[in-house]
């Protein structure tokens, strides 16, 4: 579905191309002039390929990127970001935050559901009128929305920005797809969704490619979101695979753990072993993502617009499953849930490259529309991240080095509940804190600590070079000095907006 373009005033990528055109014409006519020997034109603007998978922690990427041919080679031929974070650990105030490039305490959308959040929440806030297609749209871009979007996106309604819309209509679990406001239904029997995608994906490519105009992409994939059903092709791999075990695993000790982790037992081999299950199948689901990846690369191949393309790699948040004897979910300060993977491949990219940097969901919507030279509003709160996409990006000391954490629970008369691979009960809406998880937090993440107060006054301190599993809290024992200064540097964070966020996560 093409938007109409009658009456726009032209990208500036279209003005400087005619422009160049006519003096090139001009120059040819002149007498004085002879003909060039080559004439250079001015490449037109990058396209952009996002890829946001569901609930994909960074480790286990890292632990089995060599499983995935299609993912390696991106990396190899990309940059890997080792310090990639989401800022509200949720689906829906994730992409949110991607859209536009703010904090959750700033667009509001702090839950998957109405009247907190998802697809509706995010409309009636009118955040779908300014958002990272909308930009890129004013710039020239023809932009396409394949896949998940939000919670609770249901119908036929293709917001503004998007050119092309092929959404999930419903949950997760949905086979339905909203294509340009007409709901098609997939058989699940034969049609795995995200191979459904991958078509439509790489079908776009392709038509966008013969168009001219420069595109954007986003693609949201089902995979690995639990179930996690794998296509019939892969069921069946990874049969030796088990469970991660890091230290923090159904950690022996949780006496210095705030009280809603000291409420959990020690997990049981009955509690394990689904875990483990669901744990084999992200692996298999994964193998459809690394396939969609090749379809991708394959179609910007034949259309000729590999090498100017960037495509960019990450997840909505993280997934914990058994650290600190959670058994499946997200939504905490704890690494397995705010730290994701981040490649990205493109013009002018470092090949193999890995940077340290602290980067953020924050920074994606700034990042795309700096790439395709649009002009953004003052609201946003992340910062491009095109200096660190060159052969000499900014320091370590030069870029930002704290950003906060945040997660509502308690909201208005009812809790959003810290999701898991397990379908909710019919009676979510009216349970209690005790039932589902932690009280609300905001917290600060630094180079070195992560520092966490909840709602309810409990506090937790972890010093992450020393102590990478988050196994002992020094929140009681820790130096007063440095207790001061990550309480200010929260303080400075909490409410902050725009260019007061960037000044606070550099220190100043």
């Amino acid at each position: 579905m093409s938007r109409a373009t009658t009456g726009r005033p032209k990208p500036r990528w279209q003005i400087r191309s005619t422009v160049l055109a006519l003096l090139i014409e001009i120059c040819l006519l002149a007498t004085s002039c002879g003909p060039p020997t080559r004439v250079v034109e001015t490449p037109g603007h990058p396209n952009v390929i996002f890829i946001l998978v569901d609930d994909l922690d960074a480790r286990l990427l890292e632990e089995h990127l060599a499983n995935y041919p299609n993912l390696s080679e991106l990396a190899a031929e990309g940059t890997t970001f080792e310090n990639a974070f989401v800022t509200d650990p949720l689906c829906c105030p994730s992409r949110a935050t991607i859209l536009r490039g703010q904090y959750a305490h700033n667009h509001r959308v702090v839950g998957n559901w109405w009247p907190h959040g998802g697809a509706r929440k995010f409309r009636d806030l009118g955040h779908e009128g300014s958002t990272v297609a909308t930009w890129l749209q004013d710039e020239g871009y023809r932009t396409a929305l394949v896949g998940k979007y939000m919670n609770e996106y249901h119908g036929t309604r293709v917001p503004p920005g998007w050119d092309e819309w092929y959404a999930i209509s419903g949950n997760h679990l949905s086979t339905r797809l909203s294509e340009n406001g007409r709901i098609v239904i997939y058989d699940s029997e034969h049609h795995h969704l995200d191979d459904v995608l991958a078509e439509k994906a790489a079908g776009y490519v392709r038509r966008a490619a013969d168009e001219g105009s420069p595109f954007f992409v986003w693609l949201g994939t089902t995979a690995p979101h639990a179930p996690a059903e794998p296509a019939s092709r892969h069921e069946g791999t990874f049969p030796d695979a088990r469970l991660p075990r890091p230290p923090s695993f159904n950690e022996e000790d949780v006496s210095d753990k705030p009280d809603w982790v000291r409420d959990n037992a020690v997990l049981d081999q009955g509690q394990i072993a689904p875990m483990e299950k669901l744990y084999r199948k992200r692996l298999q689901s994964m193998l459809s993502v690394d396939d969609m990846i090749g379809r991708l690369v394959n179609a910007l191949n034949e259309s000729g617009e590999l090498n100017n393309t960037y495509v960019f790699f990450t997840s909505d948040n993280g997934w914990h499953a058994g650290e600190h004897r959670l058994t499946t979910g997200k939504w905490t300060t704890y690494e397995e849930d705010i730290q994701v993977p981040l490649i990205v491949r493109g013009p002018g990219v470092p090949e193999g490259r890995t940077l340290d940097h602290l980067v953020l969901n924050n920074d994606l919507a700034p990042t795309f529309a700096q790439l395709g030279e649009a002009e953004v509003p003052a609201f946003l709160d992340g910062r491009s991240l095109k200096p660190l996409l060159s052969n000499d990006p900014p320091l370590l000391e030069e870029w930002r080095s704290a950003f906060l954490v945040e997660a509502a629970t308690e909201l208005d008369d009812t809790v959003v509940p810290l999701l898991s691979g397990d379908p909710l009960p019919k009676d979510w809406r009216s349970t209690t804190h005790k039932d589902w998880g932690r009280p609300g937090l905001e917290a600060i993440r630094t180079e070195d600590h992560l520092y966490t107060e909840y709602g309810n006054g409990e506090r937790e301190l972890y010093n992450l070079r020393e102590d990478p599993y988050q196994l002992d809290n020094r929140y009681e024992a820790v130096d007063p000095e440095l207790l001061r200064r990550l309480q200010g540097r929260l303080a400075a964070l909490r409410g902050c907006s725009g260019a007061a966020c960037r000044a606070a996560e550099d220190g100043h």
